[in-house]
């Protein structure tokens, strides 16, 4: 960062680079748990075809690692421009009917997640009664991570949302 920044954007640098740091941190995480997926995976195969022996704990940690794969990512590494999406209609609009349709997706999305939260996270709590069969790990722990999705979702609406509703929309489209 340029150590010479005029006072206004040190702020913006700051939360900049806090942004940077945070994101290749998650995009370790979710490297680290694929390696963890791909050694438990092969390790799975040399016990079961060589050493004749079934590691049943294996299947139970891969699931458990592509749920927090997939929440994680979900919640810290996909942008909103790469998400899948079907968008024949929103590409030929104009750039105002633009801005209107993604003030309703995110008023629509991160409002259904927003009423969603308190009973999902009612719920993942409530799992700590419940454990995995192999390895009896208890099941609010290995679904926390969908609620960090969904206060990430709402928090990503939020913001997004801010920043259409700002004076340099257009940057946001």
């Amino acid at each position: 960062m340029n150590a010479q920044a005029a006072p206004d954007q040190g702020g913006q640098q700051a939360a900049g680079s806090f942004s940077m740091r945070f994101r290749r941190f998650a995009d370790l995480v979710a490297g680290l748990m694929f390696a963890l997926v791909f050694i438990i995976f092969n390790y799975k195969i040399i016990t079961r075809y060589l050493g004749h022996d079934e590691a049943v704990w294996a299947d139970e940690v891969s699931v458990v690692l592509f749920i927090w794969i997939i929440f994680w990512a979900s919640s810290f590494l996909v942008r909103d421009k790469e998400q899948i999406t079907f968008d024949l209609c929103y590409r030929p609009l104009p750039p105002p009917m633009k801005r209107a349709f993604a003030i309703v997706r995110l008023v629509l999305v991160g409002g259904i997640f927003l009423w969603a939260l308190p009973g999902s996270l009612d719920y993942i709590l409530f799992l700590w009664r419940e454990r995995t069969p192999v390895l009896g790990w208890r099941l609010d722990v290995i679904f926390s991570c969908f609620g960090m999705f969904m206060i990430a979702i709402v928090a990503r609406s939020a913001w997004s949302l801010w920043k259409l509703l700002g004076p340099k929309w257009r940057d946001y489209l």
